[in-house]
């Protein structure tokens, strides 16, 4: 493909450009139906005649769309030309090119066209900076291509090209890693909520009439109905994420990590080693038993995953002693092996715990309020508060390794762990309140680029010695 030769997208895009503006279409059909619907009559005209010029007119309105969008694959960029009234020229040179974010769904791939999604290194919007709708496979192969070798020809080539490494979850791994997600409590919640919904569309006489009938076994039907939603809802969550994660697979080569996953929609992100800002380590309670560990990589790109809020998937699951070794041949910078982290006293778990009381006071003192007797089963977030606040104070921890920093936080029992190189460290505090400073306690606060915004981290109640040391260590940037 040449620079002057202009492409259109796959004809299948109308159908795209058709859906993206779904809402926009909708919108004026409801606007001027009425009007349309009076003028029609009082011409004598017939509705169906209108109605059908209307449609007429916004296939053509998308089909002109799709005519003005055009894309041309040059030598040293990419330009994507957009608009109908208003001319829009893109121009992407390869070199600045940072990810690229490629979307199949299973139907699409007896045709192998594929949905492309292209940042480059000065975007700061949530959207990426290009998006291709709808292409072929040899699109996304030709601008890879074009980007690598660019890449290649600003770094000096060595003697001997190993091996890339690459990781394959097994199916055993993945259907652990589904088994021990704790996404199946919002999906029992939402099937809760659905339930008492239905039970409020059934007739009274209805419910009262079965209610007479079972009244011995009410129990009994009560514990089934909630065995099942309880069931339901691990089979929802479990199928869920074998779907989304399904033959995942991890590649690094010319610095580049490369992910695939996905069964109906097969999905794949490349990013640059360099664009990776920290290494989270992340742990629910229920994996933490069973010592698995999900890595995801902190990465100054929206291209993660959306559901992560741009997390960039590494590794699903990894047996925990583990996570270092498998790690280190595709993000070298990281440490060889696990690191000793410093932990806080138990003398200041208190302070995690008195805070998550807190949180609890004001529903406790409603549903008192309103339910009375029947209120006093809100105290069972009392129990949970103080589970929550030992959980955090438990897990909170640090270490410094060479050039890295390691920082550790429990929070709704899901423990992170944290690596962070010091250049990608873009601010950083410590303060405390004055309470905190007769205690000589303080928080220490960690900020990176995360997505297109920032990530705050923060280590809380740390010995006032330990929380000076870190920040000295910090302003020394070399």
């Amino acid at each position: 493909m040449t620079s002057d030769t202009k492409h259109h997208l796959n004809p299948l895009s109308l159908f795209y450009f058709l859906f993206r503006h779904l809402w926009d279409w909708l919108f004026i059909v409801i606007v001027t139906v009425g009007p349309l619907y009076g003028f029609l009559e009082k011409h004598g005209i017939s509705p169906i005649l209108g109605f059908a010029a209307l449609v007429v007119l916004i296939i053509f309105a998308v089909t002109i769309r799709y005519l003005c969008f055009t894309f041309e694959i040059g030598t040293d960029m990419l330009t994507i030309n957009s608009g109908v009234f208003i001319k829009k020229h893109t121009h992407i040179p390869y070199g600045r090119i940072q990810t690229i974010q490629h979307s199949q769904w299973f139907f699409l791939k007896p045709f192998r066209l594929e949905k492309l999604q292209i940042e480059t290194a000065g975007h700061d919007d949530k959207s990426p900076e290009a998006v291709l709708p709808l292409v072929s496979e040899s699109i996304r192969d030709t601008i890879e291509n074009k980007r690598v070798q660019v890449s290649r020809s600003n770094v000096t080539p060595t003697a001997t090209s190993p091996q890339p490494p690459t990781y394959l979850i097994r199916p055993r791994d993945l259907y652990i890693f589904a088994l021990t997600s704790l996404g199946i409590f919002p999906l029992i919640a939402i099937l809760l909520a659905l339930y008492g919904k239905l039970q409020e569309m059934i007739p009274k006489k209805v419910i009262n009439s079965l209610t007479s009938e079972l009244i011995h076994q009410s129990l009994i039907i009560v514990a089934l109905i909630g065995i099942l939603i309880v069931i339901i809802g691990i089979a929802g969550s479990f199928l869920s994420i074998v779907q989304r994660y399904y033959r995942f697979t991890l590649t690094v080569q010319a610095n580049q990590l490369k992910t695939y996953q996905g069964l109906f929609q097969r999905n794949s992100v490349t990013i640059p080693t360099n664009r990776i800002q920290a290494i989270r380590i992340k742990q629910n309670v229920i994996r933490q038993l069973c010592h698995l560990s999900t890595i995801q990589a902190l990465a100054a790109s929206s291209a993660g995953d959306d559901e992560k809020s741009n997390d960039l998937m590494v590794m699903p699951v990894v047996n925990t002693p583990e996570v270092f070794p498998t790690l280190t041949p595709f993000v070298e910078w990281t440490p060889k092996t696990s690191i000793a982290l410093t932990h806080l006293r138990k003398t200041t778990y208190w302070y995690f715990i008195r805070n998550a009381l807190l949180v609890t006071v004001i529903p406790i003192i409603v549903c008192l309020y309103f339910f009375h007797l029947w209120g006093l089963f809100s105290l069972i977030l009392l129990i949970i508060a103080i589970l929550l606040g030992w959980y955090s104070a438990g897990n909170t921890g640090w270490a410094i390794s060479g050039n890295q920093l390691l920082m550790q936080v429990g929070h709704s029992f899901t423990r992170s762990q944290y690596v962070i190189p010091k250049k990608n460290i873009q601010s950083f505090s410590l303060h405390q309140s004055i309470w905190m400073s007769s205690k000589g306690l303080a928080h220490l606060e960690v900020n990176l680029r995360h997505g297109n915004h920032n990530q705050e981290i923060e280590l809380r109640y740390l010995p006032l010695g330990v929380a000076q040391e870190i920040f000295e260590w910090l302003k020394k940037r070399h």
